[in-house]
């Protein structure tokens, strides 16, 4: 673990994550501590960012956006040193769930959930294509997601 995070917290992180629902008596119980030293843990994970929220994990199938695709996007030439306006009309698309400055032949990585292939397409040829500072795309479609954790601890 690292130097804020001890044994204790990265159980009660573990805990959460196998269910973000547990009060603090059922997390004091599994962990052998007291109500008050759960919870002054938890405040002292917020505090210090090590936890920055709790959020419910959904099956986006069952919200009607089932259709998944990494799209690499590289910007034009010269782009790679101004990457904040190309950054801040991604922001504005719909459909991503994920964006990241990436390394390699490509400039940005998305993650986009979309009902449909054909909501795909559109989303490709017609949203994506309008953005400014864009060379270029490399979709790649996500057959079946096979390892999807909320976050790792070290050592994991």
């Amino acid at each position: 673990m690292s130097q804020d995070i001890d044994e204790v917290d990265g159980a009660l992180l573990r805990a959460l994550r196998d269910d973000g629902r547990a009060s603090i008596s059922a997390l004091a119980r599994e962990l052998s501590l007291s109500r008050s030293a759960v919870h002054q843990r938890l405040n002292a994970l917020v505090e210090s960012r090590a936890l920055l929220g709790f959020t419910p994990i959904v099956d986006p199938a069952r919200l009607g956006v089932g259709v998944a695709a990494f799209v690499l996007v590289s910007a034009g030439p010269g782009s790679r040193l101004e990457m904040e306006p190309l950054v801040d009309q991604l922001l504005g698309l719909p459909h991503v769930e994920y964006a990241a400055l990436v390394t390699g032949d490509h400039d940005v990585l998305l993650l986009v959930r979309v009902a449909d292939l054909d909501q795909l397409r559109r989303f490709l040829l017609d949203e994506l294509t309008a953005i400014s500072g864009m060379r270029g795309t490399l979709t790649l479609l996500v057959l079946d997601e096979v390892i999807r954790r909320p976050f790792l601890l070290p050592g994991e």
